[in-house]
């Protein structure tokens, strides 16, 4: 499974509607300063821009390789691994078995979303700092945990549960 991961410079990745990404503002106004606030794993964020019909979701807590695994309906953040291709491994081979799931924010989905490095601008997110994620509209919750093999690699897993309305 090839997978794209994008990188931040060092704070927190923001996921919004593709279709709002240019009203995310970045580090020229506060939106990447309300981004980095966040406490714990992750959280909902206002958007800078008065037009922008609801908050964003700020991934927060560590800077890591981070990708979606849509098989999972996973945000998957790199902790410790040898390869993209172990992460996957692990992955796959926990995600069904965590224990203890951290509950985040609910989040509402309206069309494909987008996860970028929240201090860019959202005009200025290029192919190679960008991943698109086709996910079916609704509303989710957001549960995170760590899933770890006994030979030390790490993925932090962000899962959106969809919730029934």
């Amino acid at each position: 499974m090839d997978l794209a991961w994008i990188e931040s410079e060092g704070g927190p990745v923001i996921v919004l509607e593709e279709a709002l990404r240019h009203l995310w503002g970045g580090y020229t106004n506060s939106d990447y300063d309300n981004a980095c606030e966040v406490d714990g794993y992750a959280g909902l964020v206002p958007f800078e821009e008065p037009a922008a019909p609801g908050p964003a979701l700020a991934i927060n807590d560590i800077p890591a390789p981070t990708t979606y695994m849509e098989e999972f309906g996973a945000i998957v953040q790199w902790i410790a691994a040898p390869s993209d291709s172990r992460i996957v491994e692990v992955v796959r081979a926990g995600i069904d078995v965590v224990d203890a799931w951290e509950d985040g924010p609910i989040v509402r989905v309206n069309g494909r979303l987008s996860l970028f490095d929240a201090a860019l601008p959202g005009t200025e997110a290029g192919a190679d700092e960008l991943l698109l994620m086709e996910i079916e509209p609704g509303a989710y919750r957001l549960k995170t945990a760590d899933i770890e093999s006994a030979s030390g690699t790490c993925a932090r897993v962000h899962k959106l549960d969809r919730l029934i309305e």
